[in-house]
């Protein structure tokens, strides 16, 4: 007998550096590290996360967006450009897991299965913004380093050290609200759900995107160091240059001085 299944739509959102959800909790149940705003109109459900991500499931982009909209009172610091992802859920599939087109099969909709698939995109979406940030970084410490390779330092200090600094700070800011590779609290009442999330999780590459962001910032600090170190070396050389030439001026003035008639 073939199963009746429906096909929906996920949409994931990453807003803001975080989303103050505490004024948001009268509007659905508080899941374990997610909070559900309910069903949207036409049957859709929404779910929210601390750190500034918004997913549906069953909606259409423009009515994530319209949800966005009436969140942007809670969110701090918010993105210029939101981040987004998408998604194919068919509900009502005999095995669980993600076919060879990518789309996520369940076997039903339950909030616990629907919430882990809404977390797992949510930390992909992270994932993406943090990975553009750190190659826009790469990007801006291209020229330094071909000056460099060239025997030159062509940015001054007090333009690496704010690149450098947005960088590491805004990557530290993300790890500590969110564990991109760490297995989801709701697991811990639902334990029958980890081989799905742990399909969900190889096919996102979570655990792999997050080794090679922390494998990109150890670069972008040792380039930092290196370019830093390279510019206190030349400075102590220009300050020592300058003393010599100053002594130098000193005597010279100071011979003249004793032969001058």
């Amino acid at each position: 007998m073939m199963l009746e299944t429906t096909t929906l739509p996920v949409h994931a959102l990453l807003l803001a550096e975080r989303l103050d959800t505490r004024a948001l909790e009268r509007r659905g149940p508080v899941l374990p590290g997610a909070l559900s705003l309910g069903e949207l109109p036409g049957g859709g459900r929404a779910f929210a996360f601390r750190w500034g991500a918004l997913v549906t499931i069953g909606a259409t982009l423009e009515q994530t967006e319209a949800l966005a909209a009436q969140l942007r009172p809670h969110l701090h610091e918010a993105l210029d450009v939101p981040e987004h992802e998408t998604a194919q859920i068919i509900i009502g599939a005999a095995e669980e897991g993600v076919d060879e087109a990518g789309t996520i099969l369940l076997r039903d909709d339950t909030p616990a299965r629907l919430a882990l698939v809404a977390k797992g995109l949510a930390k992909s979406a992270v994932l993406t913004h943090q990975e553009e940030m750190l190659a826009r970084t790469l990007d801006r410490l291209e020229a330094p380093l071909a000056q460099l390779r060239r025997g030159r330092l062509g940015m001054p200090t007090r333009l690496i050290v704010p690149l450098i600094g947005e960088a590491i700070a805004a990557r530290a800011r993300s790890s500590a609200r969110v564990d991109t590779a760490a297995k989801p609290d709701l697991l811990w009442d639902h334990p029958e759900l980890a081989p799905l999330y742990a399909t969900l999780a190889a096919e996102w590459e979570l655990e792999e995107r997050t080794e090679a962001l922390a494998g990109k910032l150890e670069m972008i600090r040792e380039i930092s160091q290196t370019l830093l170190d390279l510019t206190e070396t030349r400075r102590s050389r220009l300050l020592e240059l300058a003393v010599v030439l100053l002594i130098a001026t000193e005597v010279a003035t100071t011979l003249y001085g004793l032969i001058a008639p």
